[in-house]
């Protein structure tokens, strides 16, 4: 498996079983935490078995999330005005390689005790958000077929409605677009446009909403994938270079 097929073959799993992640994996997964903190500058950490008391309870995850005891937690330093959109692109890129290596996850925005996760926060750093991360049945659960089928009442956009553009998209730009258009975000709301002008791609939000970075974040990584290569600038109405 490639980040291309990745994409593909992910989901969101709410339900995780007791099976407990191979020790190769979890080497893998801390090898390129490391790796991912020092390029970005965040303080991402992968919280293993003691993470279960984050989501314990109905009152904590509402009822939506079953037996999630490890989850990797993205922090950042609170002055990193694009942190965000860093823990959204190198989040995204960390779930992937989990598809990879065959775990189930899901991006958790709000749906879990803050107080309550058992990771290293500095006075200057913020938690924003986890990734749930674990062994799932290859049945999905009723629960989760409905939040799926809830969902899929939001319809994915399409690319026409994903982009601005004043002349003929290129075949690559579409390819990273119906990747984009896989990228999970928050509610399924996809909060940004992609433009493609004067022979030159670039992003922004449509929400004036600070979260909704962390979506732009992980939509830029789909883009660069389906793009075949290339890399963006940070910031909302960032550069793409090919």
């Amino acid at each position: 498996m490639n980040c291309k097929v990745a994409i593909d073959v992910r989901v969101s799993r709410r339900k995780y079983t007791a099976k407990e992640i191979e020790k190769s994996k979890v080497a893998a997964l801390l090898d390129a935490i490391k790796t991912y903190n020092r390029k970005s500058g965040l303080h991402m950490q992968l919280v293993l078995k003691t993470g279960g008391s984050a989501f314990d309870g109905f009152k904590k995850s509402y009822g939506f999330f079953v037996g999630v005891k490890n989850y990797i937690a993205l922090i950042g330093k609170r002055g990193d005005e694009n942190r965000l959109e860093k823990e959204g692109w190198y989040g995204e890129k960390l779930v992937l390689e989990a598809t990879d290596m065959g775990l189930s996850t899901c991006w958790v925005g709000t749906s879990y005790d803050k107080s309550s996760c058992n990771c290293n926060i500095a006075a200057d750093e913020v938690l924003d958000c986890v990734i749930a991360l674990g062994y799932s049945d290859k049945k999905h659960s009723l629960k989760e077929r409905l939040m799926e089928n809830m969902m899929k009442s939001r319809s994915r956009k399409t690319i026409e409605q994903l982009t601005d553009h004043e002349a003929e998209l290129p075949d690559w730009f579409v390819r990273g677009m119906e990747a984009v258009q896989k990228a999970p975000t928050a509610r399924n709301l996809q909060p940004f446009v992609f433009e493609w002008k004067n022979n030159a791609a670039s992003v922004r939000a449509c929400k004036d909403e600070e979260r909704v970075m962390i979506d732009v974040g992980i939509a830029k990584l789909h883009f660069e994938i389906g793009a075949g290569g290339g890399s963006w600038t940070w910031g909302n109405g960032a550069r793409y270079t090919r």
